[in-house]
């Protein structure tokens, strides 16, 4: 008797668990719950990658301006030393310091051999103190053809050979010889008064001054109208005199126009007093040097470039005023910044600056991230209702399972 009730009892405890919960309730519910831990999982991983990219994107940054900022380092260092080397050693040879040097075909082969071997060296000279004055300039290439239609020379001319000599009154006067490829004569200018003189030049006033090559300040050169450098180094006479190179601005902007981390990422050199000293656009240094229609005397200022990307680095490190990696924002666009000192014997006071839109460069890292989360959205979308089923169709047997005790019937 007693089991009969209790067997009662647990079927009308059953009926009414059936009726007061449907099984599609706990479905429904399960169901949910797995969507919702889904979306969490889906969303945290989404925000961890999004927190992972960004970072990754400013190491990337980081890296990728490092290795460039060693590369223009590496590339000034070629330009300048065998320049040095060459000033160095030529205000010691006794056949590059006469006067005798305009009648000298052995000195003059030694300078276009120079020419030759070392393209950035845009001209090598040597003035003396009675303004006399030897030079050679490479007016070769196509970056050269300005330079030969100014001087009005032969469209076969390689070399361009300025002499400023004495005549027998003592009077100062100007010849140009043009050379070929292999020096020899190819055409020349009959002399006329001279206008150059090299005693008022800054090199040579700086390199009388000191025993040792010196470098100059950007400025103008005399015969080409381009902005460029100057190595410098007096010797002893009689007569005594200074020995120069000259580096055009061109030859660095090459240089920099060569680091492309991203497509608008920009590099450029600028003294640690504002000015600039190179861009990757020569032309840019040229209009600045000329502001206003006037010559100035000292390198541009970064203002007169009127760019804000330029102008937002240099004020960026003035207010840190230190080396490194930094952020700044141009209308609405942020940059990455990195300023770098260039040691003293490649410039005084000099800094190089590379800059990157960090957008472009998360661009890529986005994209890959994108993708793989596109393919694993589409993954899950496809995956899920079989899984949701394969889930369902286990919980009703547990429900079935639970709900029907042992010996019970439905039919009772």
């Amino acid at each position: 008797m007693a089991d009969q009730q209790n067997y009662s009892s647990r079927r009308q405890a059953s009926s009414a668990l059936r009726k007061s919960r449907p099984l599609w309730q706990y479905y429904t519910g399960i169901t949910a719950l797995l969507l919702v831990m889904v979306v969490a999982l889906t969303g945290g991983i989404i925000w961890y990658n999004s927190k992972k990219t960004h970072q990754l994107a400013i190491a990337a940054a980081e890296r990728m301006m490092i290795e460039a900022g060693e590369d223009v380092s590496n590339r000034i260092q070629l330009l300048y030393d065998p320049m040095y080397a060459i000033v160095g050693i030529s205000a010691l040879v006794p056949e590059l310091t006469s006067p005798a040097i305009k009648d000298d075909p052995h000195a003059l082969e030694l300078i276009l051999r120079a020419l030759r071997i070392y393209p950035q060296i845009l001209s090598l000279y040597v003035g003396f103190d009675t303004g006399e004055f030897f030079m050679v300039t490479h007016i070769g290439g196509e970056n050269a053809a300005p330079l030969r239609d100014a001087l009005q020379a032969p469209p076969n001319a390689v070399f361009a050979n300025e002499i400023v000599s004495l005549d027998a009154a003592g009077n100062r006067e100007t010849r140009w010889i043009f050379l070929g490829e292999d020096g020899t004569v190819v055409g020349r200018h009959d002399p006329v008064p001279a206008e150059f003189d090299p005693r008022g030049r800054p090199w040579y006033d700086s390199a009388k001054r000191s025993d040792a090559v010196e470098q100059s300040d950007l400025y103008v050169f005399a015969t080409s109208g381009e902005a460029g450098f100057t190595l410098s180094r007096s010797f002893a006479g009689p007569p005594a005199g200074v020995i120069g190179a000259d580096l055009a601005a061109t030859d660095l902007a090459r240089f920099l126009r060569d680091q492309h981390i991203t497509p608008s990422s920009t590099a450029f050199i600028f003294t640690k007093t504002g000015e600039v000293i190179a861009l990757p656009d020569a032309a840019r240094i040229a209009k600045a040097v000329r502001s206003d229609g006037k010559m100035l005397a000292d390198p541009p200022k970064i203002g007169y470039l009127n760019d804000p990307v330029i102008a937002g680095l240099v004020a960026a490190y003035e207010n840190g005023r230190m080396s490194g990696t930094r952020f700044y924002d141009v209308e609405g666009r942020t940059y990455v910044g990195r300023v770098l000192d260039i040691p003293p014997r490649y410039g005084r006071d000099q800094l190089l600056a590379i800059m990157v839109p960090l957008d472009e460069i998360e661009k890529p890292i986005i994209e890959i991230r994108n993708q793989s989360l596109l393919y694993s959205i589409a993954f899950l979308v496809f995956a899920l209702p079989l899984y949701l089923t394969l889930v369902v169709a286990w919980i009703d047997r547990r429900l079935e399972g639970r709900i029907r005790w042992p010996g019970s019937r439905d039919d009772d």
